[in-house]
This record gives structure tokens, sequence and C-alpha cells, in this order.
């Protein structure tokens, strides 16, 4: 495995990338949004670091993406950043055997940006990059409804609030709702609301759009522990459950 250590996609001080590269002539690229409540966390936490040696071991690239958070960015600011990281990591990593494809991946919060992006395509369309260009989406308990933080940063709500408004992937979700793949990890103990708000968005796109490929894998635990899962040989479970999504197809 290669490191590319803090590789700048934007102009501030928070917008850079870690990429790990395989020992393969070419790839497909993991970009990863971590989580952390859109204000804390960071790209290369000790689990995000274990993942990406587990990724680059099956043959794939793993992006870890910083962006802006709170106190000092707003919406849309991280949303913004991640599009851009998106778009930066396809062009950015064909230099080193990228194939061109992407999946796009995250956790909690980094789960809920990525469900944006995908959702409300004119992030990822004015950075240059079509979102049906991107091979898959690898959820890992987002909040399907408005972002508890954007609702106490900018409005002063309770962060548990239900609503459904521009800050919620599943305002987004219509007939016009298309995708290449999808599959959301839920846990059976996770955060107030978190296993019904993804159920309830896994119904609504199949409700608009039946032959939606969107998948869903209940997992035993805590909220986004899978991360940190192993199976008895040490493999990891998180890498395991996105390799049986995506099949052989490297």
């Amino acid at each position: 495995m290669r490191q590319l250590s803090d590789v700048k996609y934007a102009n501030y001080e928070e917008t850079s990338v870690d990429i790990y590269l395989p020992e393969t002539a070419t790839f497909t690229t993991i970009v990863n949004f971590h989580g952390g409540g859109l204000d804390h966390g960071s790209k290369n936490g000790t689990t995000l670091q274990m993942l990406a040696k587990a990724f680059t071991d099956v043959g794939y690239a793993f992006a870890s993406v910083e962006y802006r958070m709170y106190p000092k960015a707003k919406f849309p600011d991280y949303l913004v950043d991640c599009a851009k990281a998106t778009a930066f990591v396809r062009k950015y990593v064909k230099d080193y055997g990228g194939n061109g494809e992407i999946v796009v991946m995250g956790q909690s919060a980094g789960a809920w940006i990525s469900l944006m992006l995908c959702l409300n395509r004119k992030y990822l369309e004015d950075e240059g990059l079509n979102p049906d260009d991107v091979k898959g989406w690898f959820i890992d308990s987002a909040q399907t409804t408005s972002h508890f933080n954007v609702l106490t940063q900018e409005r002063g709500e309770n962060k548990l609030a239900q609503r459904i408004d521009e800050y919620a992937p599943l305002f987004y979700v219509n007939e016009n709702t298309r995708f290449t793949k999808m599959m959301l990890i839920l846990y059976d103990n996770d955060m107030v609301c978190r296993y019904e708000q993804n159920m309830l968005f896994y119904r609504a796109v199949l409700a608009f759009n039946p032959e939606a490929d969107i998948r869903y894998k209940l997992i035993s635990g805590k909220h986004c522990s899978l991360g940190k899962q192993q199976d008895e040989n040490g493999e990891s479970l998180y890498v395991k459950a996105f390799l049986d999504w995506m099949g052989n197809d490297l």
C-alpha cells in the first residue's frame, strides 16, 4: 500500500484528502467521508486507517476526505467540499492507475453527505461529475431526515427534531430519483430514530422506483460499529459486507 497524504483539493485549510493506493496496476477508488456530526471527526481516524489497509489489500484505492465543519462552516459548505473532493479524486488517481470508476462511501454524517450528493445532483454536476458515473453508494448509518447539527447550529432547534426539508436526503426522493446501486448499513442499537429513518428512506425510494438497486443490511451493534468488527480470522466485516454487495466487480 502506498499513501499520499494531505493532498489538497480546494483552497481551504481543511480541504485535503489522504489517498491509499493498492499494489495493482488498475483499480476502482472508494471516496470516503468520515462521520462526526459535521462538527468533529477526522479523515485519518484509527478505524479509517484500518479500513484503508483492508480495502487496498483487496485491490481498491481508498480516498479519505477532510471537509469544513461547524463552527467555521455552514450549510452547504461541507457538501460543496465533498463534491469537489469526489470529482478531484476521480481525476487525480488516474495518474496512479485509477480506472475512472468510483464508489462513494460515508459513515454517519459522512453518510448523510453521501446521500445528499447522490440525491441533489447539482453538487456533483457543478463539479463536472455526473452522479450516474458513481458506481455505487455505501451508506453507513445516515440520518435521512434533516441533519441534527444543521438544525441545532443554524435553526436553534432541538437535536431530536425530525424534519424533512432541504437539509434532508428524504426531501429529494421523488419520481426522478435514480442512482446506480446503493447499500444501507443499519444497526439494531443505533442512535434514536436512526433505524426508522433509514427504513423510511428505503421504502420511499422503492415506492417511487420499484426497480431501484437499493439494499440494506442490519448489523448487531451500536452506531457505525461495523467498521471495527472482524471475523474469526481477523478480516474486516465492513470490507466483507462491501465485497458481498459489489460482487467480484473490481
